[in-house]
């Protein structure tokens, strides 16, 4: 039993608790980064599933009511005002949708290509001064360049 009260066993039961204090400190901070990582990336897949609900109500719209996508239809002053009210909410969707892909590159191989899309359709409408207004100048230098190849 005297080896039980040396001071020797003391001294290495010592060491082994501060390494494996340092050991789990070290997985206490992998997992952290990993849950950090993993939640990251739920996150981007939620966020991609709302806007992508949010684009296919945007296109219900469209499909019931045709005059909305067509280059220069001639509509009604009702269809006109209805046009008016679909465009500006599809360039202020398409502003959100930039805002995005400039902080996730992966966002932009999907959703470049419908900005110029919808830029083909829509470009009339903002390129009219009161539309203008109500963007970011990032947002609509973006649209005038019309570069949308992916980086």
């Amino acid at each position: 039993m005297e080896i039980f009260l040396s001071d020797q066993y003391e001294t290495l039961w010592t060491a082994i608790s501060s390494i494996m204090g340092v050991i789990a400190t070290t997985l206490a901070i992998f997992a952290l980064l990993y849950s950090m990582r993993t939640y990251r990336k739920t996150m981007q897949i939620v966020h991609y599933g709302e806007i992508d609900k949010m684009y296919f109500e945007i296109l219900k719209e469209a499909l019931a009511k045709p005059h909305l996508v067509q280059k220069n239809s001639e509509r009604s002053a009702e269809q006109e005002v209805e046009y008016d009210i679909y465009a500006f909410i599809i360039w202020n969707f398409l502003e959100s949708i930039y805002d995005r892909c400039m902080l996730d590159h992966d966002l932009q191989k999907t959703w470049f290509p419908i900005i110029q899309a919808e830029r083909k359709i829509h470009l009339s409408w903002i390129q009219e001064n009161e539309n203008r207004a109500k963007f970011k100048v990032e947002f609509l230098s973006f649209i005038d360049e019309g570069k949308f190849e992916v980086a």
